[in-house]
């Protein structure tokens, strides 16, 4: 069961909800239904609008309305993403903002510049409106109508997120600018290990503020913060170091293949055998699937005499040319969950691509980024 509800499309992109939202959406509400604070020009929140039921209609009102804004700033990174050929395979707003899941971070800075801009700009820009509507509102209704305080609420909740967003603690978009800055005057690798370590410093500070005044949300976002930082400088790595390096560079070949005739006891002992725990499952000269130990493991031990490999093997296969990249290749077992790819050439089977083999190639290519 997915844990992400699509909600629609917009610009062809996938918009999903995360679960947590319903929790978030309620706790805003809540928060705002119970909050009044006036200056001389906006009053924030509102616990002092009567009826009950207009003061929570409101506050719901809002909060729906924050989130939707949320994801127009993730469409306003998606834009110029889309603009300039580089995939969004979804948007999906959680309880802490909304992520856009991009099927590639661009490494020409003057892009990546463009882009992380373009979220903050659409929030400032959304921020401007509401509280321009909100001042022509509460000339005509007065500061205390419920209308009034939702729009000016609103134009400064959206100004907030712009700023927020524009801290220079990487992953946000305020440390891709620093990265894309750095990118200008540096290698990208060494670029990214600088925005990186910023963003953790910035994160350790979010992290020691949350827990000073028990701010649960700032918590997770400093977690968020550090993790995300930490975890796109290694794929930043892991990518540049299999720059230039094909499938069948580092390939298995040539590869044993099994027939589909096999017993699964057969197989467990060949397996033992030969320390591998998947094979091409070959018929004819053609390939037919591919088994595993997995595959193995479901079966009952006492069935497996009478059991064939191929009652039991993957037939829909994901299928790699020797001249693709090893980079792509990695990226495809990521997306997919799974363990190694047959590498096909003319119609034949040249080759197995697994894990073990990427990681050895990663660990040697490593020092090229050093």
């Amino acid at each position: 069961m997915s844990s992400s509800l699509e909600i629609g499309r917009i610009m062809g992109i996938p918009v999903r909800m995360h679960w947590t939202i319903i929790f978030i959406v309620l706790f805003i509400a809540w928060s705002f239904a119970n909050t009044s604070q006036a200056t001389s020009s906006i009053i924030y929140g509102f616990g002092g609008v009567e009826p009950a039921e207009v003061r929570w209609l409101f506050s719901l009102l809002l909060a729906l309305i924050l989130f939707a804004c949320v994801a127009l700033h993730e469409l306003g990174h998606s834009y110029i993403a889309l603009r300039n050929g580089i995939g969004i395979k979804s948007i999906t707003l959680y309880f802490f903002g909304g992520v856009a899941a991009m099927e590639e971070i661009p490494r020409n800075p003057s892009l990546e510049l463009k882009m992380a801009f373009a979220g903050p700009a659409v929030s400032g820009i959304l921020g401007l409106i509401f509280l321009l509507a909100g001042r022509e509102t509460v000339s005509y209704l007065g500061i205390s109508h419920p209308l009034s305080i939702m729009l000016s609420n609103l134009g400064l909740m959206n100004l907030i997120l712009m700023a927020f967003n524009l801290l220079p603690a990487f992953p946000m978009d305020g440390g891709r600018l620093l990265r894309a800055w750095f990118a200008f005057h540096m290698p990208y690798v060494k670029a990214t290990r600088r925005a990186s370590d910023i963003g953790k410093i910035f994160a350790t500070l979010m992290f020691l503020l949350g827990l000073a005044s028990l701010n649960f949300m700032l918590l997770f976002v400093a977690f968020f913060v550090y993790v995300g930082a930490s975890e796109e400088e290694k794929a930043t790595e892991i990518s540049i170091s299999l720059e230039g390096i094909t499938v069948r560079d580092i390939m298995s070949s040539p590869v044993e293949s099994i027939s589909p005739d096999m017993t699964l006891d057969e197989l467990k002992e060949l397996m033992f055998r030969d320390k591998h725990r998947g094979y091409p499952v070959m018929e004819s000269g053609k390939l037919q699937g591919m088994v595993t130990i997995t595959d193995l493991q479901k079966v009952a031990p006492e069935r497996r005499a009478g059991t064939r490999v191929g009652e039991v093997m993957a037939r829909e296969l994901y299928l790699i040319a020797p001249e693709d990249e090893a980079a792509t290749a990695m990226k495809t077992m990521n997306e997919l969950q799974i363990r190694r790819l047959p590498v096909m050439d003319g119609g034949g089977l040249v080759g197995i691509l697994s894990r073990e083999d990427l990681v050895r190639a990663i660990e040697l290519c490593r020092e090229r980024v050093h």
